[in-house]
């Protein structure tokens, strides 16, 4: 986390009709002797300290991913007591979408991907690639998350599928500054936010239509928790095409 009173809502991963889902990854846990020796069977520059080992979760195949501090993705099979490279994808100087964002108070927390690959087509998966932003108050902060989602291609290829989605804000304001305030107030905040899940559907064109749904809720502080209001909207998008609705 960027600041420990900024709570980071994560991306639901949303299991359409058609049974065509997002497929989060799960962490491996590795030691870092034995993650300095995959980089170096995968002839890959990393840093044990910031790199990682994941598997596609509810899977039972021998493909694993290496995530390097490089912003390096690494696809890799054993074989045997061996790993063989598949693909390796370079995002380190993959220009983003959103490169500024709001005014001077934003920071940037940098660049990261996503654990999760995300369904284009049948044959193709994205992953996200997200842009963090954030700005500290006293007693609180803002942070914001925006998505490029790129579309991964063979032989370390990629493109980008869909440009500058939001992917999640938390904001965290204080309205309680004395003793008195914080006795007496039922909720010392004033915080809003807003949450992404994503459902996937075959409409018989080349890639799988995008439904964003968005959660969001503002509490004003004073308030008991029954009184957060919570508002729903939805996006409809086609990779590597327009809005539809």
């Amino acid at each position: 986390m960027l600041f420990s009173t900024i709570s980071l809502f994560c991306v639901s991963l949303c299991e359409a009709k058609e049974n065509i889902v997002a497929r989060p990854w799960i962490k491996i846990k590795i030691e870092k002797e034995e993650l300095s020796r995959i980089c170096r069977e995968a002839s890959v520059r990393c840093n044990d300290m910031g790199s990682s080992l994941w598997k596609v979760k509810n899977t039972h195949d021998q493909i694993l991913y290496l995530l390097t501090d490089r912003l390096e993705l690494v696809q890799l099979k054993k074989v045997g007591e061996k790993l063989a490279v598949l693909n390796h994808w370079k995002f380190k100087n993959y220009s983003h979408s959103i490169t500024e964002y709001g005014d001077d108070e934003f920071n940037s927390g940098g660049m990261s991907v996503y654990p999760a690959f995300y369904p284009i087509s049948a044959d193709i998966d994205a992953i996200a690639l997200v842009s963090q932003w954030y700005a500290g108050y006293s007693g609180g902060g803002r942070e914001e998350s925006i998505a490029d989602f790129v579309a991964l291609e063979s032989n370390g290829k990629y493109q980008p599928a869909m440009s500058s989605i939001p992917f999640s804000l938390s904001e965290r304001i204080r309205a309680c500054f004395s003793e008195k305030d914080y006795k007496t107030s039922p909720h010392c905040h004033d915080e809003s936010g807003s949450t992404l899940s994503i459902q996937f559907k075959d409409v018989g064109k080349p890639y799988y239509q995008w439904t964003l749904n968005y959660t969001d809720f503002t509490w004003d502080a004073g308030k008991t928790e029954k009184f957060k209001k919570v508002k729903k909207h939805s996006v409809v998008l086609m990779p590597f095409g327009r809005k539809i609705q």
